[in-house]
């Protein structure tokens, strides 16, 4: 595994704070939270493009969820030693985060699961009724793949949500379209635990965040994942899907927000 291949865009300064985005996606899906960070060089982000994905392509032989986690230890080994810190995962990430969270137990202060992928393999999950809220018209002049790609996980369709759509999300489908690993993380997608296994010993504190429409991984197995951890804290949003960020911002905001409060007073000594 060649970590200089690793593509990790850094913004700021301070606390550091890992954000892993979902599959089969890049960093860019992650981007709309730099809008939540106040500009005090308080927190260090680190969005990465997950091994095998985005602009982390050819940095290693990836053939497993279980590959990519090897690569992501390894990373944060080299990058952070001893250091202390936190991560935010989405989907896919955040299920890589819950893994990372038994490997670094005593150094990962919190964190902050959205709409987390906790049951690998997509027959087992449990997923809501399909729930699309007509806001308004889309364009006429839409690229019809992109449209395609949209409505697979909308629930409020809009132009304004398209627009966040094609700047946040579409870049990593494109981005790793005809992606070969892409497939072999379709075939291989389990890591060698359940999420509650790897979180049963961490002691940092934990949020998960789903929302009520999401189609993709639903709501209730994340639910499930909450209630066996006694300290965690557990939202589920109304007319919210798998980019529930993109869905409802200003909810998403808040939560995060406070969560940043409180990982603030965890590490202010």
């Amino acid at each position: 595994m060649n970590i200089e291949k690793m593509y990790v865009n850094k913004i700021g300064k301070g606390y550091p704070i890992i954000m892993l985005h979902g599959f089969p996606l890049d960093h860019n899906s992650l981007m709309p939270f730099e809008s939540y960070f106040d500009e005090d060089n308080k927190w260090q982000r680190y969005y990465i493009d997950l091994p095998g994905m985005g602009q982390g392509r050819g940095a290693g032989v990836i053939q497993s969820a279980s590959d990519v986690l090897q690569f992501l230890i390894q990373y944060i080994e080299e990058e952070f030693n001893d250091r202390k810190f936190a991560i935010v995962g989405y989907s896919f990430g955040a299920l890589l985060a819950t893994a990372l969270a038994e490997q670094f137990s005593d150094q990962i202060e919190s964190l902050f699961l959205l709409a987390p992928e906790t049951e690998a393999e997509t027959a087992k999950r449990t997923l809501p009724k399909r729930a699309v809220y007509h806001m308004s018209n889309l364009d006429s002049r839409i690229d019809q793949d992109e449209l395609l790609a949209y409505r697979a996980t909308v629930v409020l369709e809009s132009q304004d949500n398209f627009n966040l759509f094609k700047k946040y999300i579409l870049p990593g489908l494109n981005s790793n379209e005809g992606n070969e690993i892409v497939r072999y993380l379709s075939e291989n997608p389990k890591l060698a635990k359940e999420p509650s296994e790897y979180l049963k010993s961490y002691k940092g504190s934990i949020t998960i965040v789903a929302g009520q429409n999401d189609n993709m991984v639903g709501f209730q197995d994340a639910f499930s994942l909450y209630c066996t951890l006694p300290e965690a804290e557990f939202v589920c949003i109304s007319k919210a899907g798998h980019t529930l960020h993109l869905d409802r911002p200003e909810i998403i905001k808040e939560i995060f927000t406070d969560w940043l409060r409180n990982l603030n007073a965890r590490v202010t000594p």
